[in-house]
């Protein structure tokens, strides 16, 4: 499994950086676990709320998160 290193901005009036290293088969997969223990507060818990997350990873304008592939 490849490992990966995601870092995310919460949208929360203290603006705190969450980062971890998460192993899985693919960015989808590390995406949700992250979701799941460290982002899910900010937004609804239905697949809604995830593709909302994951689309603040790939907006070219502010994104609030990285993701980088580690190997």
């Amino acid at each position: 499994m490849a490992k990966y290193a995601i870092a995310f901005i919460t949208p929360s009036e203290k603006m705190q950086l969450r980062h971890k290293i998460v192993e899985g088969e693919n960015k989808e997969a590390v995406l949700r676990q992250f979701f799941g223990e460290h982002a899910s507060e900010f937004y609804s818990e239905s697949e809604k709320g995830f593709l909302y997350f994951k689309e603040d990873f790939y907006d070219e304008s502010c994104a609030a998160g990285s993701i980088i592939e580690l190997g």
